[in-house]
């Protein structure tokens, strides 16, 4: 296996680590904010963190970032909203 695919294997790996545990931050935020309308807020910012994480992944890669991998940055912020509707 070449280097190069290997940094981007490790880069990848990193930023999908990262943005994801910032965007269940994010979430983790919404469920116990008080002020109103604070949940689908931090909601779509999650959303949006994990979108670019995602969009970052795919640039590293050389990859189109119009993918339907690209969803995969939205599951953080669905789970997220989805235990908070289960509260």
């Amino acid at each position: 296996m070449k280097v190069e695919r290997v940094q981007r294997w490790v880069m990848s790996a990193l930023l999908t680590t990262v943005g994801f545990i910032f965007a269940a931050g994010l979430c983790f935020l919404a469920g116990v904010a008080e002020r109103p309308g604070a949940e689908p807020g931090l909601l779509v910012i999650a959303a949006v963190v994990g979108l670019v994480t995602l969009a970052g992944v795919l640039t590293i890669n050389q990859h189109s970032m119009l993918s339907p991998w690209l969803l995969v940055g939205l599951v953080p912020a669905a789970v997220g909203a989805w235990l908070l509707l289960l509260r």
